[in-house]
């Protein structure tokens, strides 16, 4: 079992700002379809910022060596757990725990005051909402968050490589779906040598970022299945509220 220290986070904000779902609400008022809603919370608000697709093909061939690495190393994750912070340029800030088990499950679970937890079941994305006492959800395959839990990910075909940032101990690589690049941006951020998830990210369509910072992550440990197991609340019996 692999962990890895706290990342440092960029742009925390202070204590006492709004908590996601009182964010989430926001966005909905604010007309906000609920794809961008489902996607924001499951990939930290992975939401769209279209830009063309540049095909791995055509990018250099030091590009082409590091997307490689970063496949070898995604694939070698089978289950992570961790720690997470979210924190926005909007001001927000949250945090709590993130399970994933490849292939196809994942759980957020925020910490109060939020009251909200969203779970990937290898085929939805889904969206619990206590506070407002709301289950929604979409196709997790029509949302980039479906990168993070894919049976085998492959860059460059469906999933395209946008653009590769390098900096002295960091790596970062932007995906979108290449047939539907309006599900959102995902932005995912290494430490290099070695290569270690600590961050992934989005920019939305109105210009907010977004950021899931990894702290004392655990790598292919054992996830009781329980835990990534979506039960509906006993609220929802008999609502359709999708």
């Amino acid at each position: 079992m692999g962990r890895i220290a706290p990342a440092p986070l960029a742009d925390a904000p202070a204590q006492g700002h709004l908590s996601p779902v009182r964010d989430i609400r926001k966005i909905v008022d604010a007309g906000i379809d609920r794809r961008t809603v489902l996607a924001g919370a499951g990939g930290a608000l992975l939401a769209a910022l279209a830009r063309p697709a540049v095909s791995l093909a055509a990018t250099p061939g030091a590009d082409a060596a590091d997307v490689g690495r970063i496949e070898d190393y995604l694939n070698g994750i089978r289950t992570l757990k961790a720690r997470f912070v979210q924190t926005a340029s909007t001001g927000s800030y949250a945090e709590g725990m993130v399970y994933i088990q490849r292939p196809g499950r994942m759980r957020l679970d925020y910490a109060p005051p939020a009251e909200l937890q969203i779970y990937a079941d290898g085929t939805w994305l889904i969206m619990v909402d206590e506070g407002l006492r709301e289950v929604n959800q979409l196709p997790l395959s029509a949302t980039p968050a479906s990168v993070l839990v894919a049976d085998e990910v492959r860059l460059g075909g469906k999933i395209a490589v946008t653009r590769i940032e390098r900096g002295a101990q960091t790596l970062r690589v932007h995906l979108t779906q290449a047939e539907e690049p309006e599900a959102g941006t995902l932005i995912l951020t290494f430490a290099d040598a070695p290569l270690a998830l600590r961050q992934w990210s989005v920019i939305d369509a109105q210009g907010v970022t977004t950021r899931v910072a990894l702290l004392d992550a655990e790598f292919n440990g054992d996830i009781p299945r329980r835990v990534l197991t979506y039960v509906p609340p006993d609220w929802s019996m008999g609502f359709d509220n999708q």
